[in-house]
């Protein structure tokens, strides 16, 4: 991301509570396991500590696929097929103006992840032994009948695909 992106997005986060209006991020899971990839966030960025997606603003450019291609490229080190993506969530605050979509992936197989610096780790969990603490966007997407569901069963059709 280049400076001025960074200054909209600084702006935005300073009027509204978001870092830019609308944002996009991603669960991966790997054909092979099914297991699902989650990072933990850093203390470098906003709710540190806490496990949730690779994700992240979506710039002017692109739309929301391209943007978490490019999160995932970013902070994981692993490039996706955008027209791969399925919508697993989407969260909206209208009050502030702001939309976050979170999409699942599918991998053919697990690998280590290249972290850059907004996660300290990440870790490749079975369907419902989910890590603790949950950012508090994850934990809503993993209380969601209907987001629960679509992840279940991509994780359970990878797993039996063996």
């Amino acid at each position: 991301m280049n400076n001025d992106h960074d200054e909209v997005h600084d702006k935005v986060l300073q009027q509204t509570g978001y870092w830019g209006k609308k944002g996009a991020g991603c669960l991966l899971v790997s054909m092979k396991t099914g297991r699902i990839l989650i990072p933990r966030r850093s203390a470098l960025v906003l709710e540190p500590g806490t496990w949730g997606v690779f994700g992240g603003a979506v710039d002017p450019e692109e739309n929301e696929k391209q943007a978490v291609a490019r999160e995932v490229h970013e902070e994981a080190g692993r490039k996706i097929d955008p027209s791969s993506l399925e919508v697993l969530y989407t969260y909206a605050d209208s009050d502030k103006g702001f939309k976050y979509t979170t999409y699942v992936g599918v991998v053919n197989d697990e690998f280590l992840p290249v972290l850059n610096w907004e996660s300290s780790d990440a870790h490749w969990f079975e369907f419902g032994n989910w890590p603790s603490p949950l950012h508090y966007g994850l934990e809503e997407i993993l209380t969601d009948a209907t987001a629960l569901g679509i992840l279940e069963k991509i994780s359970n059709v990878s797993k039996d695909s063996e």
